[in-house]
């Protein structure tokens, strides 16, 4: 049912203030108490933060934390009516923003995008996957992989190492693939090479692993081939331990 104009009106003057604190003059309410609703829409805002964002929000410290929540708070529109993803709107006016902390805290990009996929990938909705056999060739197979997962490239190490203990020399290039766990929805993360997330890719694209190593040894002949076969098995083979591939195709 379409809300009436003026009601309609006075919902959105009121959302405008919780985030500005600026009353318009024509807004029906009891000037005394009015203040409450923005501190309450706030605190839900600032614990769905904290909630998302542990790592970054001990890094940085309580203080100024709630100042830059206050800043995100007055300055960003939220644009989905799910609280649960709102630290990935904060994520997206972070990185768009001019933010003084990312000359403090260099990595501090990365330390939240990380934390935020976490939060993506388990809140994500259930995806289907295909049904497998348990044994096959990790040559000449097709492999079942775990579709809720992701490969996020950083530029430093927040999956390795403590925030507070992340250097300017420990900056480079990092993979991280994190995945949910079929059974528990517990989100796991792991380091992983550049030519590791190129098979991963080929994977996913339905291309076996004896055809994938031939390409990659032709691009990277100084590569042994047979220890790039050996390393690349074994490596799957720690992939299915932790739940990220299920299995073979039947």
């Amino acid at each position: 049912m379409l809300l009436k104009e003026f009601t309609q009106k006075q919902q959105s003057e009121l959302a405008s203030y919780c985030r500005t604190n600026e009353l318009a003059d024509d807004l029906q309410v009891r000037k005394e108490r009015v203040h409450h609703y923005r501190r309450l829409v706030f605190n839900v805002i600032n614990d769905s933060l904290q909630s998302a964002f542990p790592l970054a929000l001990n890094l940085i410290g309580e203080n100024e934390w709630t100042q830059l929540a206050h800043h995100f708070f007055s300055d960003y529109k939220p644009q989905s009516p799910q609280v649960w993803k709102m630290p990935g709107e904060f994520c997206n006016w972070f990185f768009e923003t001019q933010q003084p902390l990312r000359n403090k805290i260099p990595f501090i990009n990365d330390l939240l995008l990380f934390e935020w996929k976490e939060v993506e990938l388990y809140m994500m909705d259930d995806i289907p996957y295909e049904d497998y056999i348990a044994e096959g060739s990790w040559l000449q197979s097709r492999l079942v992989i775990n579709p809720e997962h992701a490969i996020l490239p950083v530029s430093w190490p927040v999956h390795l190492k403590k925030a507070k203990t992340i250097e300017e020399t420990d900056k480079g290039q990092f993979y991280i693939l994190m995945f949910r766990e079929r059974e528990s929805g517990r989100i796991q993360f792991m380091d992983i090479s550049a030519i590791y997330v190129l098979i991963i890719e080929n994977l996913l694209a339905g291309n076996n692993l004896l055809d994938i190593l031939d390409a990659v040894h032709n691009q990277l002949p100084d590569i042994s081939r047979p220890e790039m076969e050996k390393s690349s098995i074994a490596f799957l083979q720690k992939l299915t331990e932790k739940g990220f591939i299920y299995g073979f195709y039947a």
